[in-house]
């Protein structure tokens, strides 16, 4: 058999081969070490690519200077596409004088490289990213050794696979999500792409550190550092964009744009925001008034997070309303009218004078006195407040507070009766700020050494207490009377309240 058919039946049998074709190296790698060519005459090699000419017996590669000779005839390369001129040559470098030649000795047409791109592709259970990574980098190889723009596009296709296979694989796990994201920078898929893994790793990082102060801390101001538009109260998504966020923040962010994304990362540092601020207000024992305060302050967007703390500090309160001092119910009562609530504002003051109703009923004038001056500050109470001095005055005649507080409110004694003697109706003493260094709870010994001694003193015995008013200031001008409670058993007296009273003008 002459050696032309035999080298036809090795065109023929096109695939049989593969063995050598995967041994072989490629033309780009073949004349990126031409400086070994001279060493490498009579060493038998395997090279594939793409051929440009053909002749009888010369063959020449794109890109390669050097000729490819048959010393018989070449079979006919027949071409079904313009893309398809791969082959595979097997022969040796030899001399031809100065000029070195490759001996060609065996010639087999190869897929295309869109066919070799798509039977190179990982599948299976098995594969691997860097089986991915692998075909993008032979496929960006040639595209850039053959200015093969499709080929490189088929490139970044791959790298793409792989990095979708290696999130995949590390979902779950913050740390191994910041390597792909890295992998994403080394192999040039874009910012965007990264962003969506760094983000991805770091919802996973936020739910690993639970409600922990100085992780949440150091996670917030690592957003605050690295991601646009964080910061920007302004920059604010509307509540359709917010909500499904919050519903699925990773799918929802993969698919935002650029100006999205800047308003998520808004929505992801309030709420991180107020994960901290409860976090921190938890350990502390903060109230959730100043939680409110705090939210309101640092994230001015969450109005309604902020009242929500308000209402359950307010129901919270309600539920000890009775146990209140007079100071602290005054700010409940505030707010709750501020939050629209004045009905509960008015069953709480009811409840809290109704506890103390009866223990003031049963100290007296003193008791009674107090209670006047209770249900007109808190109820404005005008008829109750006149029983009560009215009472007062039956039991002790003549009790120089409750004829002040009975004339404040238009009544005047005639003979043994008292009468009204004007109809209006005069707004509830007002609440005095207390006197610098006086506070409930002191005792009279501090009262005395911040405020000296009182210009009068009441005083009024019931079973177990003793109740006295130290009235403090000229008649004509500024009077505060400080109302204390003296233990009959061991003799101390506690401030229970302060109050002002009118000139005598």
């Amino acid at each position: 058999m002459s050696r032309l058919p035999r080298l036809v039946l090795v065109l023929v049998v096109a695939l049989s081969g593969a063995a050598s074709a995967d041994a072989a190296i490629s033309i780009e790698e073949f004349v990126k070490d031409r400086k070994k060519w001279p060493s490498q005459v009579g060493l038998r090699q395997a090279i594939e690519g793409r051929y440009a000419v053909t002749g009888r017996t010369l063959l020449r590669f794109h890109n390669c200077p050097l000729d490819f000779r048959s010393s018989e005839p070449l079979p006919k390369l027949v071409r079904r596409s313009p893309r398809d001129v791969n082959v595979l040559v097997i022969g040796r470098i030899r001399r031809d004088g100065r000029k070195l030649y490759f001996r060609i000795e065996r010639i087999t047409k190869q897929e295309d490289d869109l066919k070799q791109f798509d039977r190179r592709r990982p599948t299976g259970p098995k594969s691997r990213p860097a089986d991915w990574f692998e075909l993008a980098d032979w496929s960006s190889g040639r595209g850039r050794f053959y200015k093969d723009v499709e080929l490189q596009e088929k490139s970044t296709e791959a790298n793409r696979m792989g990095i979708a296979l290696a999130r995949r694989r590390a979902a779950g796990d913050a740390k191994m999500l910041r390597e792909v994201a890295r992998i994403v920078v080394t192999r040039a898929i874009g910012n965007r792409l990264q962003r969506a893994i760094e983000h991805e790793a770091l919802r996973v990082e936020l739910k690993s550190v639970g409600d922990k102060p100085a992780a949440l801390s150091a996670v917030r101001n690592r957003i605050v550092q690295g991601w646009p538009g964080a910061e920007d109260t302004k920059n604010r998504a509307d509540r359709s964009l917010a909500g499904r966020y919050r519903k699925d923040p990773v799918a929802v962010y993969n698919a935002a744009d650029e100006d999205d994304r800047h308003r998520l990362h808004r929505v992801l540092y309030a709420d991180l925001a107020i994960k901290l601020i409860i976090a921190e207000s938890r350990e502390a024992g903060t109230s959730g008034y100043k939680v409110a305060e705090l939210i309101r302050r640092q994230v001015p967007e969450a109005s309604a997070e902020a009242s929500q703390f308000e209402r359950m500090a307010l129901d919270a309160d309600l539920e000890r309303a009775t146990e209140m001092g007079r100071s602290e119910l005054d700010r409940m009562v505030a707010r709750l009218r501020d939050a629209q609530r004045a009905v509960d504002a008015d069953r709480a003051v009811d409840r809290w004078l109704d506890i103390r109703r009866e223990r003031l009923l049963t100290q007296g004038v003193a008791g009674r006195l107090r209670l006047a001056d209770l249900v007109l500050s808190l109820k404005n109470d005008r008829s109750t407040a006149v029983s009560m001095l009215l009472e007062a005055d039956r039991l002790k005649p003549d009790v120089p507070e409750v004829a002040e507080r009975l004339g404040q409110l238009g009544y005047a004694k005639q003979g043994k009766k008292w009468v009204q003697v004007r109809k209006d109706r005069p707004t509830a003493p007002r609440r005095v700020a207390m006197p610098t260094g006086v506070r409930v709870g002191m005792s009279g010994k501090q009262l005395m050494a911040a405020m000296g001694t009182p210009r009068r003193v009441s005083r009024l015995a019931a079973k177990r207490v003793i109740s006295e008013i130290w009235v403090y200031g000229d008649p004509g001008g500024s009077r505060i009377a400080v109302h204390l409670i003296r233990s009959r058993g061991d003799g101390t007296a506690a401030v229970r309240d302060i109050s002002q009273l009118p000139s005598r003008r």
